[in-house]
């Protein structure tokens, strides 16, 4: 009993020194730039890396707001080019608020490991920065756009990422999740796009389609609904919408929002000969229907379940066509899947797999239900 009431006293003695000593890595604010975030090209000319990191400072008054700035510096390396920041500079770069980080397509296609490494070694930097491939000429100008919701690129980008469950025309994909796929055998990695869209007198920044990589490399693009047709394969599709054009061989379009969706990929092996079977179940929503035909009655719901299907099986098969032929790349996971259900065959099947794969067959099955249409249980028509 007396041991039990002497142990409080001595955790506290111990805990002292560490309270009053104070945080050992402290900084003055006045010495610093908060990094939100960073884009990476190369400078044909000097065959550098080119890099600009936007920074922020808070600017006083009765409203917080945040004034961002741009600096730029080239280097042999990543971490040369930012320590040349410093050295000019004087001051450092806080890396802790990075949000999201972006990549020339030149240096994507060159290989994105040098930004990997940078990104694991360096203390400050978070293994949750949004990883981007930019398909403007440089990513600079994505950073540096000038219209924006948020009071920087970064968190306007940010947000955009955050919200990819109602778009579903990209994939976004943080920095450790990346270097998992990288690292995982039978299954290559992919980034969002970003570009530029105008708006009004100016441009602004967004995230639209996938970039393609064999190994560390780049080597091609899909675009938004081809991402979504990949978001179904991988069973990573968490909304968005599918558009049905003229319905039935109507003038009616139908939009169909995605409450959930589900997808089993399952191989069939016989000896060396693989079969991936691929079963999409989905949940929608009719959220829109541009036209007076009625496809909200049961009769009307049973033409547009077929038509959805029809459609969404054929954008399927014609992304893994694509990928299949153009890329050789499995961005779908296929052999990760067989590596999990038959491992004997996948050890076999290892060695030759981009060749394997380029040619797999794959039997795509799809199933639609039709939950709901809204607030509006008719479709609109307008008089004479």
């Amino acid at each position: 009993m007396k041991y039990i009431k002497i142990m409080p006293i001595i955790l506290s003695l111990f805990l002292i020194p560490f309270m009053v000593s104070g945080c050992w890595n402290y900084e003055e604010v006045h010495e610093i730039w908060i990094a939100t975030g960073i884009a990476i090209d190369r400078n044909k000319e000097t065959d550098k890396y080119m890099i600009t990191v936007e920074t922020i400072k808070p600017l006083g008054g009765q409203e917080l707001k945040m004034l961002s700035d741009f600096i730029t510096f080239e280097g042999e390396t990543i971490f040369d080019a930012i320590r040349n920041i410093i050295a000019k500079s004087g001051k450092k770069l806080y890396w802790s608020h990075a949000k999201i980080l972006i990549a020339s397509e030149e240096v994507a296609r060159e290989g994105i490991v040098p930004i990997l490494d940078f990104i694991t070694r360096d203390a400050e930097v978070r293994s949750d920065i949004w990883l981007l491939v930019s398909k403007e000429k440089t990513a600079k100008s994505i950073l540096e756009a000038k219209h924006k919701m948020y009071d920087t690129a970064s968190f306007h980008l940010d947000e955009i990422l955050k919200s990819e469950k109602n778009l579903s025309k990209f994939h976004a994909v943080e920095a450790w999740h990346f270097l998992n796929d990288l690292s995982t055998d039978g299954i290559s990695a992919v980034l969002p796009t970003a570009n530029l869209v105008k708006k009004n007198s100016g441009v602004s920044p967004q995230a639209y389609g996938t970039a393609v990589f064999k190994k560390d490399k780049m080597i091609g693009w899909i675009n938004g609904i081809e991402t979504q047709s990949m978001l179904f394969v991988k069973g990573k599709l968490k909304g968005g919408l599918i558009v049905v054009e003229n319905v039935a061989d109507t003038t009616t379009d139908v939009a169909l929002e995605i409450f959930k969706s589900h997808t089993k990929v399952k191989p069939i092996s016989s000896g060396d000969n693989v079969i991936m079977k691929i079963d999409v179940k989905t949940d929608v929503g009719i959220a829109e229907i541009t036209g007076e035909t009625d496809f909200i009655s049961k009769e009307g719901r049973t033409k547009l379940k077929a038509e959805a299907e029809k459609l969404v099986k054929k954008q399927i098969e014609q992304l893994i066509k694509k990928v299949q032929k153009e890329f050789k790349s499995d961005i779908f996971g296929f052999g990760n899947t067989l590596q999990r259900a038959e491992p004997d065959v996948w050890r076999k099947l290892q060695p030759d797999w981009e060749d394997i794969f380029s040619d797999l067959e794959t039997q795509v099955n799809v199933e639609i239900t039709i939950s709901g249409s809204a607030l509006t249980s008719k479709p609109i028509k307008v008089g004479d």
